[in-house]
């Protein structure tokens, strides 16, 4: 499987992965987590409904309502003890085709599976950090970039999260949130989240109730970042103006 992974990443679009030069409206790195609280069900629902949102009209029209008509995207996952793993590399996304053909690289990386064994704890923070420093890595200029950390839980060792947001937060980045939360832990968990996790111009939480809806919300999550630079960007021409 995993040469058929390389074979997918040689073909891609030479505009998809190379460093072009080309600017993008928005770039996103999909920080997931995957500490022992994820199960399963919850890890193939979290790529599940990425490949959904990458193969969804809404998705596309959103992209091409951008300034530049293209996004940036990445997907990593983390737990603890310096666990992580590259999902998928940076893609620019510029139409119905480049999305699909990522859909595609996230479909064969669920079918190989994950190649490292994560920390049994949750380390937002560290979880933030790496999303960061993928960011870092960006090869394109972008007008906003955005970190969206998908969880159920908050951290129970290492740094206290909202010290990495901050930091995150001075380099120019914004965070977001996607809460995987059931009954009593909706209220507990959103609340940790926006005290301790997301930041930045424009930033916002998204909930998932169930496996089963969390394909609408990272849908919903996905475009609603573009509408919202979309009227960042409105405002600011009304203000200069």
């Amino acid at each position: 499987m995993r040469w058929f992974l390389t074979l997918i990443f040689c073909l891609l679009p030479f505009n998809v992965l190379a460093d072009d030069a080309k600017p993008v409206d928005v770039a996103i790195v999909v920080s997931y987590d995957r500490s022992e609280s994820i199960d399963q069900g919850e890890a193939e629902a979290q790529i599940a409904g990425l490949i959904y949102t990458l193969r969804h009209k809404r998705f596309h029209t959103a992209v091409a309502s951008g300034y530049f008509r293209r996004i940036a995207l990445s997907a990593i996952a983390w737990s603890s003890f310096t666990k992580h793993e590259l999902i998928m590399p940076w893609m620019q996304i510029g139409n119905a085709d480049q999305a699909h053909m990522a859909a595609l690289w996230l479909e064969k990386f669920r079918d190989r599976g994950e190649q490292i064994g994560h920390g049994s704890q949750t380390d937002v923070a560290w979880g933030i950090k790496l999303a960061a420093e993928q960011m870092h890595a960006l090869p394109w200029w972008a007008s906003k970039k955005v970190i969206n950390m998908v969880g159920d839980g908050i951290s129970n060792i290492g740094r206290i999260a909202s010290i990495a947001r901050d930091e995150t937060l001075a380099a120019g980045i914004t965070i977001n949130g996607l809460v995987m939360a059931r009954g009593r832990a909706v209220k507990p968990l959103s609340a940790y989240y926006r005290r301790e996790v997301i930041g930045g111009p424009t930033s916002f939480l998204q909930l998932s109730r169930t496996n089963q809806d969390f394909a609408q919300a990272m849908l919903r999550k996905m475009t609603l970042e573009m509408v919202r630079l979309q009227g960042r960007i409105r405002r600011a021409k009304g203000g200069a103006g």
